[in-house]
């Protein structure tokens, strides 16, 4: 198996990356622009003196929060374009060697990777509720406001997942990983620059150190994973399971979704169980994707 970090097809020097990572970053801030004016407009359309933007968030705080959740999609749907551009105009190479070094994407190891994931994070959600089963509550939800939330959930937040997979663990660290090898400082670095661009999420609030720690953490395992396994696949599936879960089954109130008609609502919430849960989560995981698909060296 080719490493998809050793990408020979088509031209990589280093303005190129830079142009297009550049490239994707741009066409980002312009999806979130379309974004705010689409915002904009629905709480002027609303009628409603309770429906406002928090600029804190950019979220509508008092409308549907599963539409608010379907409208942050536009930016990662305008940089998924800017990122195919870069790689096919500014690379010259197909979209698929940011996720693979073969001639086709493996989607039955991305399917593999989001359901060993979904089920690791189903039983130590499971866990959890034992062990602090009065930090959650029934969130009373309707019918018809869960299945709009998990249309929502299926159809779109794996967009937001991949993108951000193609942009963090596809093309900047193809780009790091011209001149560095090591699997561990790849893994630091790039994990440390997806992590910290998570700090401005409101889950902050419940402690700036332990989950700032969970999201470096996030960030650090799902690199190692690509680059141990040699591509791609396995932590787009991961990612995906990860905030499919989340916002199918937990809603809270210093949650980035928003107030969405998840199935529970937790009242209390624990940074240090989640950071102990996600560590179990990620080595467990590594250990079977290991097992599983074995261990690729970088050239």
């Amino acid at each position: 198996m080719k490493h998809y970090l050793n990408v020979k097809e088509g031209k990589n020097s280093w303005p190129r990356y830079l142009a297009s990572i550049l490239l994707a970053v741009v066409f980002m801030i312009a999806g979130s622009i379309v974004y705010f004016i689409m915002e904009l407009l629905r709480v002027e359309l609303d009628g409603n003196n309770a429906t406002f933007i928090d600029m804190d968030t950019g979220m509508v705080v008092g409308g549907n929060g599963t539409v608010s959740l379907l409208m942050t999609h536009i930016i990662y749907i305008v940089a998924l374009i800017g990122l195919w551009i870069g790689v096919r105009f500014i690379h010259k190479r197909k979209f698929r060697t940011l996720i693979t070094g073969e001639e086709s994407i493996n989607w039955k190891k991305i399917i593999w990777g989001f359901t060993v994931f979904a089920g690791l994070f189903l039983v130590t959600s499971g866990a959890d509720f034992l062990f602090n089963a009065d930090d959650y509550i029934w969130n009373n939800v309707s019918l018809s406001q869960y299945v709009f939330l998990f249309i929502v959930v299926l159809l779109f937040v794996p967009i937001q997942t991949t993108v951000e997979e193609l942009l963090f663990r596809g093309l900047l660290l193809q780009f790091i990983g011209k001149k560095l090898k090591n699997p561990i400082l790849l893994a630091s670095i790039v994990g440390l620059i997806f992590g910290s661009l998570h700090f401005t999420n409101p889950e902050m609030n419940d402690s700036a150190i332990l989950v700032g720690l969970d999201y470096l953490l996030a960030g650090f395992a799902l690199t190692f994973i690509a680059v141990k396994t040699g591509s791609l696949e396995l932590s787009i599936g991961a990612h995906a399971a990860n905030n499919m879960m989340i916002f199918l089954l937990f809603t809270y109130d210093d949650s980035v979704a928003g107030d969405i008609p998840s199935l529970f609502r937790i009242i209390d919430t624990s940074p240090l169980y989640s950071l102990i849960w996600s560590i179990i989560i990620f080595t467990v995981f590594y250990l079977l994707c290991r097992k599983k698909y074995g261990s690729k060296t970088i050239m």
